[in-house]
């Protein structure tokens, strides 16, 4: 792939990922602010995925001069890196620990599977720890890769699949970022229900999520502040004014070093924005308040 030797390119992926995890939180309403407003967003708010993807592989490039193929299934994207032996695949939204590493020679039945603890780290209720995971599957014979996120439920009190995508070598983004007219459309999606910044706390290490669903909103942005909700580590709901969104939003606002009325004015204008920028008639699911 490169002039650089494996264990220091392992090395740079690793520490390119976990600063991305900690320091570039999923926020998605950075594009919103980007392409229909008039400013980019400030990068300690945040990214979407696709960009936090593109983030994690400008690291490694500027750090190693390896270069990543950017696969995309719908309107996420992840960053994967082939090399004689195998796949290295970094996907930051889907928040795992560690790179996925896929090794040619540990195919079964012509498939390769590894599975890494990913975030939050949540606890059982017998206090034991129970972290997410992230299982990467490659099928040699069409070289598709299919990532599933688990992330644990405490309400059920076992992980759940939370994500799937599946990512295909056709799919390959020729254009890192793509362009504005082919973005745009993906913004206002019928899938983009919320806008919300997650933070992975860098001291910590526990996730908190201020969000805001985009269904049946008033038509008053003031009013939107009303239907703010925060999820802790353990994936409880808290809803305006309730003193757990107050702590929830004192961690997000930390992480992203910003006044917590600055955050919430950013998603409040996310959400004007999306309002304008929606086609019209565009229906959208509302959001689940259940506890995880």
């Amino acid at each position: 792939m490169n002039g650089i030797g494996t264990a220091l390119l392992s090395e740079v992926q690793r520490e390119a990922l976990d600063e991305v995890l900690a320091g570039v939180p999923y926020n998605s309403a950075s594009q919103f602010h980007e392409y229909f407003g008039t400013r980019a967003a400030p990068p300690r708010f945040g990214q979407s995925c696709a960009w936090q993807s593109f983030t994690v592989g400008r690291m490694v490039a500027e750090r190693s001069g390896a270069g990543a193929e950017y696969l995309i299934d719908g309107r996420h994207v992840a960053a994967v890196y082939r090399r004689p032996e195998g796949l290295v695949i970094l996907d930051p939204y889907l928040l795992h620990g560690e790179p996925l590493r896929l090794d040619r020679g540990a195919a079964v039945d012509g498939a390769v599977q590894v599975a890494v603890d990913a975030y939050p780290h949540r606890v059982r209720k017998d206090g034991t720890p129970a972290p997410s995971r992230v299982r990467a599957t490659w099928t040699l014979d069409d070289d598709a890769i299919r990532l599933d996120y688990l992330r644990f439920s405490p309400r059920r009190g076992h992980n759940v699949a939370s994500r799937s995508f599946v990512l295909r070598p056709e799919s390959r983004l020729e254009t890192v970022p793509p362009p504005a007219d082919w973005v745009r459309p993906l913004l206002v999606h019928p899938e983009q229900h919320s806008v919300s910044v997650r933070v992975l706390h860098p001291a910590t290490r526990r996730m908190a999520e201020l969000i805001l669903p985009l269904a049946d909103r008033p038509a008053g942005v003031a009013g939107d502040s009303k239907l703010l909700i925060t999820k802790d580590n353990q994936g409880a709901v808290a809803t305006y004014g309730d003193a757990r969104f107050e702590r929830d939003l004192e961690v997000v606002a930390d992480a992203v070093c910003a006044p917590q009325d600055e955050v919430i004015a950013f998603l409040l204008e996310a959400a004007a924005i999306h309002r304008s920028a929606a086609p019209a008639g565009l229906a959208l699911a509302p959001y689940s308040l259940e506890d995880e």
